[in-house]
């Protein structure tokens, strides 16, 4: 699928035509291949604990920063995180990485067909972040932030 998608892009790229590549945030959970766990606590904007057959792992979000504590708009970044997956069976994909050097999961988050990364950056509540090897949705996630900047949404006021 990806790669017609690119060859798809390509093609309207090479004929001149422009292309606003938008990543879809309606699909099904069970289309998104990845590792189903229970979220057990929420720590922040962008990492949780969560249960995989039995056992607890902690998540931090690929590609997105969110307050840390003590910093203004934590408490704000920590409660949309929450609304989105507190309590939640959540979808967790990998990018390339396994784990950061803190030994957290890094992973994209999904919660019946929400893309959770990119929701807390288009609303405004995480910055894109780049952390090399895993920048899949970099540009996409800027591209976000530059929009939730620009209308003063969540932590950009």
């Amino acid at each position: 699928m990806k790669r017609i998608v690119l060859l798809v892009v390509l093609a309207l790229v090479l004929t001149g035509c422009d292309v606003l590549l938008e990543l879809p945030t309606d699909t099904p959970v069970d289309e998104i291949e990845g590792t189903r766990a229970e979220v057990v606590n929420v720590i922040d904007g962008d990492t949780i604990d969560v249960r995989i057959d039995g056992e607890r792992y902690r998540v931090r979000y690929i590609g997105v920063n969110t307050p840390e504590r003590d910093d203004p708009c934590y408490a704000d970044a920590t409660n949309a995180n929450a609304d989105l997956v507190e309590g939640r069976t959540v979808t967790l994909v990998k990018d390339v990485s396994e784990t950061d050097r803190f030994d957290r999961l890094l992973r994209y988050i999904y919660v019946d067909g929400v893309f959770v990364n990119e929701v807390l950056v288009s609303e405004g509540w995480a910055e894109r972040v780049y952390y090399p090897p895993d920048t899949a949705y970099a540009d996409y996630f800027q591209r976000l932030e530059n929009e939730a900047r620009a209308a003063g949404l969540g932590c950009h006021p």
